[in-house]
């Protein structure tokens, strides 16, 4: 747990775009998207514990707290980056991978009650916006645009946008 923390923090850090160490520690430690990253990472590990009472009690307060709301079923690797303050939904049953961005207003779920959710490679970046929905898999480094709403898979190293979102740009490394 707090490998992962430690990592959320450190993408925080890294992309914040204040001058000096210090502020950028102390933006770090006040920003919603990490409270609500490392709430999430709690929640999971007292989850795995079998300390639900508790998880549920710190995710709604986090919840309310920074407008965020990650299940704590989720399974999401080191490194998750939230920007801005709130609207963003992350379904039980979604995976993120390492190093995800997630920019506000972003809903990662399933079509349907108790449908397959949204698995995400490594390395993605979701614009504001955004709903990923369905059981579809974006690739490693793959971009999704801001207002896109994808129902289908998005392969590695693509950019998806519009409604429904299309691959606009792939690159294959050539």
């Amino acid at each position: 747990m707090f490998e992962n923390i430690k990592a959320d923090f450190n993408r925080e850090v890294e992309h914040s775009t204040y001058k000096g160490q210090l502020r950028k520690v102390l933006h770090g430690v006040t920003s919603p998207g990490f409270q609500a990253v490392a709430g999430y990472r709690l929640t999971h590990w007292l989850a795995k514990k079998r300390i639900p009472l508790i998880g549920v009690i710190i995710q709604r307060f986090v919840e309310v707290w920074t407008g965020v709301s990650i299940s704590p079923q989720t399974r999401i690797g080191p490194g998750l980056s939230i920007y801005h303050f709130g609207g963003v939904i992350i379904n039980q049953d979604a995976v993120l991978g390492a190093h995800c961005t997630l920019h506000h207003d972003v809903t990662i779920g399933n079509k349907n009650p108790g449908g397959p959710s949204p698995t995400l490679g490594d390395n993605v970046m979701i614009g504001a916006g955004a709903r990923l929905l369905g059981g579809i898999q974006i690739g490693d480094n793959a971009q999704i645009g801001a207002n896109a709403v994808v129902l289908t898979d998005v392969p590695a190293n693509a950019v998806a946008v519009g409604i429904p979102a299309k691959i606009i740009k792939k690159n294959d490394g050539n």
